[in-house]
């Protein structure tokens, strides 16, 4: 692998991210994804690589530091693929007054049930919600199936981290032909990791204040 890597790195123009791996560069260092290995890593003083999709470009040397980690193509080219979303800055708008019905608690109690008895990988994630189709077009709409669905989380037994929550509150849309991306971020130090629901600019699944500190580095 290392060696057809290194093949990659004499490309003057740059090399390609591995399958699976996704990266962004915060300040001098770089913060990669890798969806096989379902972990992140963080290479210091590794940020005059620029990343651009699925390209890495930057010195010989930086190069050849992520394709002793495997973390670069094997082949001189790959398929290219767009970076994620800028973080949002804005809400949606206010959502008039609405209450669940029964149609949406056993809509979400039946999304709930499915979600918590797995325990999936992030590669297992991207593969199971990618290619998805539902409307974008209507921030109403989405403001209000947001604030029904924020009514019906409290009645959770357990509702996890931001992993799950995103998930429930992306099926849950998903169930009333809405969509929106599904973003996972980064931040050093401390390095922490989250994910929120965004459509376009405006914040879905939080305030968009909260994510301020995060640079973007998977969409789904």
């Amino acid at each position: 692998m290392r060696m057809t890597a290194a093949v990659a790195v004499n490309d003057p123009h740059g090399a390609w991210l591995a399958d699976g791996v996704h990266a962004v560069r915060i300040g001098a260092d770089l913060v990669l994804l890798d969806l096989n290995l379902d972990d992140y890593l963080c290479l210091p003083e590794c940020g005059d690589v620029e990343i651009a999709g699925r390209r890495a470009v930057g010195s010989t040397e930086a190069l050849l530091r992520l394709a002793a980690e495997n973390l670069l193509h094997p082949q001189d080219e790959a398929q290219d693929r767009p970076g994620p979303p800028s973080t949002p800055t804005r809400r949606l708008p206010p959502a008039s007054a609405i209450r669940p019905g029964w149609r949406d608690l056993l809509t979400f109690g039946a999304i709930w049930c499915d979600a918590v008895r797995r325990r999936p990988t992030l590669l297992e994630l991207h593969r199971r919600y990618t290619g998805r189709r539902g409307r974008r077009d209507d921030p109403q709409a989405l403001a209000a199936r947001v604030e029904v669905f924020r009514q019906l989380l409290p009645l959770a037994p357990w509702t996890g981290a931001c992993l799950l929550q995103a998930e429930l509150l992306l099926r849950f849309l998903n169930a009333a032909d809405l969509d929106a991306d599904w973003v996972f971020g980064v931040r050093t130090f401390p390095f922490l990791a989250h994910c929120w629901l965004q459509n376009g600019d405006h914040c879905v699944s939080e305030a968009p204040e909260t994510l301020r500190v995060y640079r973007p580095i998977l969409v789904i």
